[in-house]
């Protein structure tokens, strides 16, 4: 099947299967609905081998060289014994892939533009994104800033426009939002309009 690259193509047709925009009492957050779809679009795209650095975290650019097994994020590592005691190490070009395994990571992945500058840094833990994710443009702005659980969104998010200035702070909890999401507008005077969340699923907006 082709993969769909357009964003709001991809939305079309998410909400064309499910009916709907995510509705509840008759409010709608459709802001929500587009991240959601982005988020799960970019998520689809890591899983690929050939993907244009199109995905959520995964870049070629990058240390340690992520890849998408069987529904975790893993690396290759050289298994060497040293004094009778299995230790694993970084390959490098001359270990032999025989002695090569792919593993689980844990740890702290970077990514980087062609210049060199940062443009993301992500936790792991056992192969899922676990703690901060933060997502840098070319000039080192914040695009996005989310804290992760087990692979799950938990923990304030927050998304910020091209300048710099907020655009909006999510609470997550387990995957579902929960709490006040704040909404600023793009004018220099910032309105707020708040979606209050329980569970997943929205109950009040506020201006």
């Amino acid at each position: 099947m082709k993969k769909v690259t357009n964003l709001m193509k991809y939305k079309h047709i998410r909400l064309k299967k499910e009916g709907a925009l995510k509705v509840s009492r008759g409010l709608i957050d459709e802001e929500a609905d587009v991240e959601d779809v982005q988020f799960e679009m970019e998520g689809s795209w890591d899983e690929e081998y050939e993907h244009n650095d199109m995905g959520f975290v995964v870049r070629d650019n990058c240390k340690p060289y992520l890849n998408y097994c069987q529904g975790t994020f893993c690396v290759f590592v050289h298994r060497v014994e040293k004094e009778g005691k299995e230790i694993l190490e970084v390959p490098t070009e001359d270990s032999p892939l025989h002695e090569c395994i792919l593993i689980e990571f844990t740890g702290t992945y970077e990514a980087f533009y062609d210049n060199g500058s940062l443009e993301l840094v992500a936790d792991f833990k056992n192969g899922f994104l676990d703690g901060r994710f933060i997502h840098y443009s070319a000039s080192f702005k914040k695009i996005r800033e989310y804290g992760f659980l087990g692979g799950e969104k938990h923990g304030l998010a927050t998304l910020y426009y091209p300048d710099g200035r907020l655009r909006s702070t999510t609470p997550w909890y387990q995957g579902m939002r929960d709490g006040n999401v704040l909404r600023y507008s793009k004018d220099l005077n910032q309105k707020i309009t708040t979606y209050s969340y329980k569970e997943g699923k929205i109950y009040e907006i506020s201006k």
